[in-house]
């Protein structure tokens, strides 16, 4: 059974998939000053992804203590990864990747059930999925308010 914030995760790469022309010609222009490139936040998102794959997920069980990476480090590590992309398409390709990825590791997880600390939090697979579902929401919105502002909606 997919759980609604299962589906509402995976939504995200619907609207991912429709930059990869709308953005062709301004993927590599900073938002706004000093903030970062599509290029670069698209990055940020797949390095998250990446991130709760194979450093998180896979931990989730009853009980289970885990802690986040350094979000500063982890952010400046994706900023770096994405000069190494020279095509929005492959991108984005690779960020669809990786989350369906997750998305499938989730699914053969997700228990409403099972709890489990994170920073000396309490967690859920719903409240660890939903942190990540407003943070693609945030971005989003970024990045519509710039394509906006650009004339490209």
């Amino acid at each position: 059974m997919r759980i609604e914030e299962l589906n509402q995760f995976a939504s995200f790469l619907i609207w991912v998939e429709k930059l990869k022309e709308m953005a062709q010609d301004l993927w590599l222009k900073p938002i706004s000053e000093g903030k970062w490139s599509l290029r670069e936040i698209l990055t940020h998102i797949m390095y998250w992804d990446k991130n709760s794959l194979e450093m998180m997920v896979p931990h989730m069980s009853e009980g289970a203590n885990l802690t986040f990476v350094d979000i500063e480090q982890l952010n400046q590590e994706a900023a770096a990864f994405a000069r190494s992309y020279d095509s929005l398409h492959a991108l984005i390709d690779d960020l669809i990747q990786t989350r369906k990825q997750l998305l499938r590791l989730l699914e053969e997880k997700y228990d409403e059930a099972t709890t489990f600390i994170i920073d000396n939090e309490e967690y859920t697979y719903k409240k660890f999925v939903q942190i990540f579902i407003h943070h693609d929401e945030h971005h989003k919105k970024q990045i519509e308010a710039f394509l906006k502002k650009e004339g490209k909606r």
